[in-house]
């Protein structure tokens, strides 16, 4: 294959990624969420994968993850069942979660055909590159209004919302979702920068830098979610670099320098920005409100979080919530059945927060079945690529401190991780067979 078309192949892979990663609805396809059209794809790989087999092969962590999606499922449809509410969320969750794993699968495949192999690194690598581009789409559609009213005349993705909310959004990405999976790959970055210097050298690791400070600042501008993140992999990176602080040979590490060199760029850039540009300002204000408002009154606080702490935590009363749920997850004043206070604040009981959410809908069996979901996903990685499972503990760590805020799933995330796992082992076993028939002897 030519250079042109291996660029082409890349290119086409990153769209896949994107489309997977953050889904959106096209206007000329309405109804048709592109995380079903990759998680198609998913079927046609899967399918291209066993043709000429003589058995079926899933492996065995792939069956126990959809089976404990199935539980989710069933407590859900035990709690909405029981406490006769309309809610529809989460009672086809194994259906969610066998596209999510398709769509992976997708992904994953196209990735081993472009490069020959699927490894966390080029996953990651291909993450980065979307989150990237999700933050330059936001700045330059909030910059330049023509773009963004092209982005709007083909996309639905609640655009409406967002603008009377003055909240800026990429190609798909917007709010917590991507705040979210903004979060897990900066948590990734972390790890690859640290585990892999050598491999990536020194200008992969500026341009892994230069990702990492450019997500974090427009991801906090989209959604403050992205703090987590942010958060996780600076502690990674200091951690790393306190304890690698000489190398073997007593040399300092590179990295410091190379951190050093890069904000040595950004920072006197962004100050600029801010201070000369007016709408840079305003999401700079937005996305860092907590540390203008720690500067301003000496205390670290959000409009958001003090909303979450004073108004949003509200635990059940009954011992039937906590067992089964009340069979609400988005709002009961749709139901003409309930008798009860409906809510006015978007959500059942008042409450956003990710783990009482969960609570409300299924009691804490579901809840203990949807946090077993993220942690098994991330040991299913963590166990098939030994030498990256702190990229698989990074998205974990998101996923369950994202839920302290909202009910965003990181399953998106982690699933990459258990559908490279099983190209890996599709193909292993592909060059089993192929090694086996060599062997036997002619009659």
């Amino acid at each position: 294959m030519g250079k042109g078309g291996k660029i082409l192949l890349i290119l086409l892979t990153g769209v896949l990624t994107c489309l997977f990663y953050f889904p959106v609805e096209f206007t000329f396809l309405p109804g048709q969420n592109t995380k079903n059209l990759v998680a198609a794809a998913g079927l046609v790989f899967l399918l291209f994968s066993y043709i000429g087999r003589r058995e079926f092969v899933m492996p065995k962590e792939v069956i126990f993850l959809m089976l404990i999606a199935a539980f989710v499922n069933i407590f859900t449809i035990i709690s909405v069942t029981y406490n006769h509410t309309p809610e529809v969320s989460y009672t086809n969750y194994i259906v969610s979660a066998t596209i999510w794993l398709s769509g992976a699968y997708a992904v994953c495949s196209m990735i081993r055909i472009t490069h020959g192999r699927i490894d966390v690194p080029l996953i990651v690598a291909y993450l980065t590159a979307v989150c990237f581009f999700q933050c330059a789409m936001a700045i330059a559609m909030d910059m330049y209004h023509p773009l963004r009213a092209i982005v709007d005349s083909i996309l639905i993705q609640g655009q409406e919302l967002l603008q009377r909310m003055n909240r800026i959004y990429g190609f798909g990405a917007s709010l917590d979702v991507a705040g979210s999976r903004f979060a897990c790959v900066l948590g990734a970055i972390a790890v690859l920068i640290v585990k892999d210097q050598e491999r990536i050298g020194k200008f992969g690791i500026i341009l892994y830098i230069f990702a990492f400070v450019i997500i974090t600042i427009v991801g906090n501008m989209i959604a403050r979610t992205t703090s987590v993140g942010v958060v996780l992999g600076l502690g990674y990176l200091l951690f790393s670099l306190v304890k690698r602080l000489f190398d073997r040979d007593g040399r300092r590490s590179p990295l410091v320098w190379l951190w050093a060199g890069v904000l040595a760029v950004t920072i006197p850039l962004s100050v600029t920005l801010y201070k000369s540009v007016p709408e840079i300002n305003r999401l700079v204000h937005f996305g860092f409100e907590g540390f203008f408002a720690y500067a301003e009154t000496g205390e670290f606080q959000t409009a958001s979080s003090n909303r979450l702490m004073n108004d949003m935590v509200v635990f059940p009363e009954s011992t039937k919530t906590w067992i089964i749920g009340d069979g609400y997850f988005v709002n009961s004043v749709n139901d003409i059945n309930y008798l009860g206070d409906a809510t006015d604040k978007g959500f059942y009981m008042g409450t956003d927060i990710g783990y009482l959410r969960f609570l409300f809908l299924f009691g804490l069996p579901g809840l203990l079945a949807m946090i077993m979901m993220v942690v098994y996903s991330a040991m299913v990685g963590a166990k098939a690529f030994p030498a990256y499972k702190m990229v698989f503990i990074m998205g974990l760590l998101s996923g369950l401190a994202v839920w302290l805020k909202v009910a965003t799933d990181v399953f998106p995330f982690l699933v990459l991780g258990v559908a490279a796992y099983m190209v890996r082992e599709i193909v292993d076993f592909d060059k089993k067979e192929q090694t086996e028939e060599k062997e036997v002897p002619a009659e």
